[in-house]
């Protein structure tokens, strides 16, 4: 009886994007919930940035990304996109200037949520008629606006945009084809085998 030999990719950094799309929907349709919104969006949307790199790691240098934690532990996600760019010399990566220099607030961000440390805030207030005093200010607030959200995810799909016109010259992987987290979720391909 013939078997089929399937090889299947799954493109996790498509399924982050559409998730924070989803998100940024949301806050577009509702603002009583925008600020909650917004953090869980912009995390997605790093994380997604994460998971196009290993991507691109992937579609490049297959063999280094075979071995990712063994092969980067303890590295910096910049140092990955190093190796990345090496294999790409027409790539200009302008890391003093955006887009890059939002993902790398994007970056500050996402440590700040994932870290999660208590804040402690010490302020003087004036003592209101309606009882408020208190701030309530995180660390966190001024990524969560809405002009903040869509900042970092344009300058997000920038640079991988970016980072994608270069790799098309040195890839022929069919994923590479799409614009940044415009591909399709997954892709496969099989072979029918005969005993």
């Amino acid at each position: 009886m013939p078997t089929q030999s399937i090889v299947e990719e799954i493109y996790t950094h498509e399924y982050l994007w559409r998730s924070g799309t989803a998100l940024v929907g949301r806050i577009e349709a509702t603002a009583d919930d925008a600020h909650h919104l917004a953090l869980p969006a912009l995390l997605i949307t790093y994380l997604a940035y994460e998971a196009f790199i290993n991507f691109a790691g992937h579609v490049l240098l297959p063999e280094l990304w075979s071995r990712e934690k063994k092969n980067f532990k303890g590295k910096p996600l910049e140092y990955k996109i190093e190796r990345i760019a090496a294999k790409l010399p027409g790539f200009e990566w302008r890391k003093g200037a955006r887009p890059y220099q939002s993902i790398r607030q994007l970056s500050e961000f996402r440590d700040l949520v994932a870290h999660g440390k208590v804040q402690v805030n010490e302020y003087l207030a004036e003592l209101q008629s309606n009882g408020a005093h208190f701030s309530f200010r995180h660390a966190w607030d001024h990524y969560l606006t809405r002009d903040q959200l869509l900042r970092f995810r344009e300058d997000t799909k920038a640079f991988c945009d970016a980072l994608l016109v270069s790799i098309r010259q040195a890839s022929s992987h069919p994923h590479v084809a799409f614009p940044a987290f415009d591909g399709p979720l997954a892709s496969a391909a099989s072979e029918t085998r005969c005993h």
